[in-house]
């Protein structure tokens, strides 16, 4: 089977190749009437061609295509036979995005020790189908298979584990969600496929937020429903979108000196890229990062200043809070969002914080904008407005 595998590989990836494999291995030819997936997938194959790759590498993203097509065709057949699955609407949503390394995680991290969040764990964002169901949520088989895959990942490159929690029980955020659609920056992330991230980075992608929605729906359909909770800094990009999908969605931007949170993101990335086989260039990781994410900061922020009711769903928290006072911190967005703050939820936030390994792996990351090519002053002026108005929320 592996040498099969890398014998397909050795020829380039086309798209009809790609849709035409998956289909023959599910047995399933109906794509449903939404392909504007096909823009993404198209741009992704093009620019992993253009990277004249080496068969390994070849196979390796081959790979994580061919499970995207795969799972896309499974979803498809579900809600063809189930209709009742996209029928059920997702209404109230509770969404955590900022910059990367700027606090996210660990705020997502604490919104999730509520019993009323319904939040997707981390093995779900990667293999939705077959649908979880709430009474194996945490003993599903996938989880051995992608926690092997993260050990894995440790061998490789094992200082990741100060970077990023590695147990895919634990929530998840959307990047991988946004992955199904052949779309945000996980593609680049893993692959190092610059092309596919100028064009996710240009501009909201159609279709996005409906395979977005869909998922969502695949993991309520048996794994049990409650308010949403969800995570990523790719929301920035397009919070039009994402208030059009979830109209009933609140908001909590996180805040951190853009400076510290791209140099930290670089040195992330760069062992992620190592860990897959891509080519890995520092300076270029840091050129990319920090042009995506001035982006994707400064559109946030257009979209709040020319809709006052984007920016009415949106409480803005700073990274230090994050650390230096989380349980104030939740109870200042639930406060924010007419959410009850309970004691139960006060005792689970206290023993996250005294006993779970994702809260003392905080502060263990080493980086540094130079290693990365980051000029301070540079990322300062690009940002200026950024600075204008959150400044006083990024100092310590």
């Amino acid at each position: 089977m592996i040498h099969s595998e890398v014998a397909r590989a050795e020829k380039p990836l086309t798209v009809q190749s790609e849709l035409a494999e998956a289909e023959a291995f599910t047995g399933l030819k109906d794509w449903g009437s939404d392909l504007a997936f096909l823009e993404g997938l198209s741009i992704l194959i093009d620019a992993i061609e253009d990277m004249k790759p080496t068969v390994e590498f070849r196979t390796t993203t081959k790979g994580r295509i061919q499970h995207v097509l795969r799972t896309r065709l499974h979803l498809r057949e579900d809600e063809r036979n189930h209709p009742e699955i996209t029928a059920a609407d997702i209404k109230k949503v509770l969404v955590v995005t900022g910059l990367p390394r700027s606090g996210t995680t660990v705020t997502f991290d604490l919104l999730a020790q509520d019993p009323a969040n319904r939040w997707p764990r981390e093995w779900e964002t990667y293999a939705p189908w077959p649908a979880p169901e709430l009474a194996t949520i945490d003993t599903d088989p996938r989880i051995d298979v992608l926690n092997n895959l993260f050990k894995h990942l440790l061998e490789v490159a094992p200082e990741f584990a100060t970077v990023q929690r590695l147990d895919c029980r634990q929530p998840g955020e959307c990047n991988h969600i946004m992955m199904m659609n052949f779309d945000g920056t996980d593609w680049w992330a893993e692959m190092g496929v610059p092309k596919h991230l100028a064009w996710s980075s240009s501009q909201p992608s159609e279709g996005m937020y409906r395979s977005h929605k869909r998922v969502l729906q695949q993991l309520q359909w048996k794994g049990g429903t409650g308010r949403w909770l969800i995570k990523a800094p790719q929301h920035m990009f397009d919070l039009p979108g994402l208030i059009k999908s979830y109209p009933e969605a609140d908001i909590v931007w996180t805040h951190r000196d853009p400076i510290s949170t791209v140099s930290s993101l670089s040195s992330m990335v760069s062992m992620l890229q190592k860990a897959f086989g891509a080519p890995v260039d520092l300076k270029r990781i840091g050129a990319e990062i920090s042009d995506v994410w001035i982006t994707g900061v400064l559109r946030g922020m257009e979209s709040r200043e020319a809709n006052p009711d984007i920016e009415r769903r949106i409480i803005d928290i700073p990274h230090r809070d994050v650390i230096k006072q989380p349980a104030a911190v939740v109870r200042r967005i639930y406060d924010k969002f007419g959410l009850p703050f309970t004691d139960d939820l006060q005792r689970r936030i206290d023993t996250f914080i005294n006993e779970s390994d994702n809260a003392q792996r905080l502060g263990k990351h080493s980086h540094h904008p130079a290693e990365f090519g980051i000029d301070p002053d540079q990322v300062r002026e690009r940002l200026a407005p950024y600075y204008k108005r959150f400044g006083d929320l990024l100092t310590y």
